[in-house]
């Protein structure tokens, strides 16, 4: 099915006042902002099994307004299919438009042609991951041909973006942007000081800012961003959050992260009534969200699953919250 193109008509007057002099994520990220900064992270519709339009809830997440887009690939999805919701976002919005792009289970000439590819679409912003073992495994086995760490990654997208776009010389004058991933101490089994350092090289290869692994708790965002200081570590951390709205989803999203779910979250959310249920996610997914703000966090990066109702109601308490600070200002500035 061919996504239809929302016209230029229904885009909300927030995406048409975003930053006409700034395409890239990394400046909306860098930036000093009177408005809480917010992406949200979309994947490939599956065709409706009740014939229902399945890129209707991506038009309604692309007319809210967001400062920019992040596509991810589908779970058990073709080669590409990505490109299609790249392509459909890029005309249809004004928002920067960000591809992941995975180094796993690929050798280097493919990831350099996938950035070539990208390029030649049009998008400038990146999300480089190493991606998870291929075939399965739990552990990383070294990939002769392929490309075994993220900071390679990184690398290269910076040797394609030298030799296709030629950047001109100084700091913040690259064309593209580049984010990485990023782990707050969520209690799992990963070894936090190895993540740090692969952070550091990250940060080194030429990335221009972080997006967490999802987590629950404001400590494990305020953690990982004093450690990361502590380690010469000075990019940006973007908060990555999913909305806390739907059991099934979160428990589902432990086993992909190993990030735990707490059981206070899962008792809060044990009702029967799905209206009531909703109301308690969003509600935690806000205290959350407020808390993180509160600790300096430049932005906010939601794993929307697809679904736009938590996504939009999530986006209307930030405009609301930003509102009444601006209103708290005037006074003083009168």
């Amino acid at each position: 099915m061919t996504p239809s193109v929302p016209s230029a008509g229904t885009l909300s007057q927030h995406a048409l006042e975003s930053d006409d002099h700034a395409p890239h994520t990394s400046y909306l990220v860098q930036r000093t902002r009177r408005r809480s900064l917010i992406s949200f992270e979309v994947f490939p519709p599956r065709p409706a099994r009740d014939g229902r339009d399945p890129w209707r809830s991506i038009e309604l997440l692309a007319e809210a307004g967001p400062d920019y887009f992040s596509v991810t690939h589908g779970h058990n999805q073709p080669e590409g299919a990505n490109l299609e919701v790249i392509r459909h976002l890029l005309r249809s919005t004004p928002a920067p438009v960000m591809a992941h792009l995975i180094g796993a289970g690929s050798t280097g000439a493919q990831v350099r042609r996938s950035v070539e590819q990208l390029l030649d679409l049009g998008v400038r912003d990146v999300l480089a991951l190493r991606g998870d073992p291929p075939g399965g495994a739990r552990e990383w086995i070294h990939q002769p041909a392929g490309l075994n760490r993220a900071a390679e990654v990184v690398r290269l997208v910076r040797e394609v973006e030298q030799e296709r776009l030629d950047p001109p010389e100084g700091p913040g004058a690259r064309p593209v942007s580049i984010s990485v991933a990023a782990y707050p101490p969520s209690g799992t089994d990963r070894d936090h000081e190895a993540d740090l350092c692969a952070l550091w090289e990250k940060q080194e290869a030429g990335a221009d800012y972080a997006i967490t692994q999802v987590f629950y708790d404001p400590e494990d965002y305020a953690r990982l961003v004093d450690d990361a200081r502590s380690q010469g570590i000075h990019l940006p951390v973007v908060a990555g959050l999913a909305p806390l709205t739907s059991p099934k989803r979160l428990r589902r999203l432990e086993e992909i992260s190993g990030v735990p779910v707490p059981q206070h979250l899962l008792d809060y959310l044990d009702v029967a009534d799905p209206a009531e249920r909703r109301r308690r996610g969003v509600a935690a997914t806000l205290n959350l969200i407020d808390a993180v703000l509160e600790l300096g966090c430049p932005g906010l990066h939601l794993f929307t699953f697809n679904q736009h109702p938590a996504a939009l109601a999530i986006l209307d308490h930030l405009r609301i919250r930003d509102a009444a600070r601006q209103q708290r200002v005037l006074p003083e500035l009168s």
